[in-house]
């Protein structure tokens, strides 16, 4: 294939006037199962294999993608006819921040890869899940979506980039619903991976220890009281403390958001405590890590906050040359039938130096948030996200879970109201949207704030 790629590059570069010209491929063989109360409603192995292809023309972008590999000069062609087009009506000429062209094979960190495992067991893997789960009296029904991918991706750029990726990953969703009495509730649960492979199911995420997880999510609701509505001392686990991190503070930093956020006028300026760093950077099993983007550039950690004033943000080669900031790879395609635009990658806030037991312990009342259910935000920062496992703090000592609620505010406002920061860490991996879907992590240590989040 490589081959293939390469002659059809230089075809381009020989007949075509371009400031430059991208092809990216890929061919991933994709198994996707789906488990519903002991029915396999899901059962598919399909290939997902085709070329990517932009040309920058005249200061315009133009896209076309193709699973004829034998059309791809044509479709190389349809795409340079695109962005001639599309520079007749743009006012002001995009260009790309100098990049040094990189040649490179990544290969997986996968010990076990999801295309070595029989599908037998993965099979059984469910089955055993959704029996473990379906133990629980409480449990009325549940839905496991599990979906793995192995295969290839090629970069070649008429700059010189040749950058050939082992691209491997898999993904388990649960949802599981139960009843008690009159109480309805519902859980969910993900994993995401692109660096541990089937391994991950026989270490640190057994059937055991995910339905131990899941079902104490779901008791905590069945057994939850309803919180008082208002604003009051909010302790925040890792996971909350990542989708805070992430819908309302990462999207405003991401470049091509930025002009119509707040950050626009931020930008170094205190806007959190000192003891505040918030990050995108490569983790410990983050779902969102890779050596290079798909534009070639290499994933360079940033701090979005650092010592609460608001330094970097995420960019593409476009964006990095209108901000006059060094690109950072955070240019992701979706698949070959996407361009490439910003995304998040692993957005978390960086660890502080309390414990969790000196967090709570002159909490009189307040509230311990440990992880949410289903979340929205708005580009003023403004959020509202639903817990699906929380707990009353009173006198220093967590006591009653709570149920039925949310907890909401504006970000960059309840930034300025943390007052503790823990020195422990963790993530929640999963999938984020804006036009096509990437895979992402966030997360942080625990956090307290002291007012800016309204719960009820």
């Amino acid at each position: 294939m490589q081959d293939v790629l390469e002659k059809a590059l230089e075809w381009a570069m020989n007949n075509l006037k371009a400031e430059y010209i991208e092809l990216r491929y890929e061919n991933l063989k994709k198994t996707n199962l789906e488990l519903k109360d002991g029915t396999f409603v899901t059962f598919t192995n399909k290939v997902q294999r085709g070329v990517a292809i932009r040309v920058l023309a005249d200061g315009a972008w133009g896209f076309s993608s193709t699973n004829r590999l034998e059309n791809l000069e044509k479709a190389i062609e349809e795409a340079y006819k695109l962005a001639k087009a599309g520079a007749k009506a743009k006012r002001e000429k995009i260009q790309l921040a100098e990049i040094k062209p990189v040649e490179d094979v990544v290969k997986s960190k996968m010990k076990i890869k999801p295309v070595e495992v029989n599908i037998d067991d993965k099979i059984g893997h469910l089955r055993e899940l959704e029996k473990l789960l379906k133990e629980d009296k409480a449990v009325k029904s549940t839905m496991i979506r599990y979906e793995d991918a192995s295969g290839e991706k090629i970069l070649l750029t008429n700059e010189g980039a040749n950058i050939r990726w082992d691209v491997n990953y898999l993904v388990q969703y649960i949802w599981a619903t139960g009843k008690e009495g009159d109480k309805l509730a519902a859980s969910r649960d993900s994993i995401g991976q692109v660096d541990y492979g089937w391994e991950i199911f026989e270490t640190r995420e057994t059937n055991e220890v995910v339905a131990q997880r899941v079902l104490k999510k779901l008791h905590a609701q069945l057994n939850g009281v309803a919180p008082k509505r208002g604003e009051f001392p909010i302790v925040a686990g890792p996971i909350i403390v990542g989708i805070i991190a992430h819908e309302a503070l990462g999207h405003l930093a991401e470049a091509d958001l930025t002009i119509n956020s707040p950050f626009k006028d931020l930008m170094g300026k205190q806007i959190a405590p000192e003891f505040v760093t918030m990050s995108e950077r490569i983790v410990d099993g983050g779902f969102g890590n890779d050596k290079y983007d798909d534009e070639g550039v290499p994933v360079r950690d940033i701090h979005i906050i650092e010592n609460g004033i608001l330094k970097e943000l995420m960019v593409n080669r476009e964006y990095a040359h209108k901000w006059g900031i060094e690109p950072n790879g955070h240019a992701r395609a979706q698949d070959y039938t996407f361009p490439p635009i910003i995304r998040m990658r692993n957005t978390v806030f960086e660890p502080g130096d309390w414990s969790f037991e000196e967090m709570i312990e002159d909490i009189k009342f307040g509230y311990y948030v440990v992880d949410f259910r289903g979340g929205q935000a708005q580009l003023n920062s403004a959020f509202q996200v639903g817990v699906q496992e929380g707990y009353m703090i009173e006198n220093g000592e967590i006591t009653k879970p709570i149920r039925d609620t949310s907890i909401s505010g504006i970000a960059i406002e309840a930034l300025k109201k943390i007052t503790a920061v823990g020195k422990d860490f963790g993530i929640e991996t999963g999938f984020c949207g804006k036009g096509q879907t990437a895979f992402v992590s966030s997360g942080g240590p625990h956090m307290r704030f002291d007012g800016g989040i309204i719960i009820g």
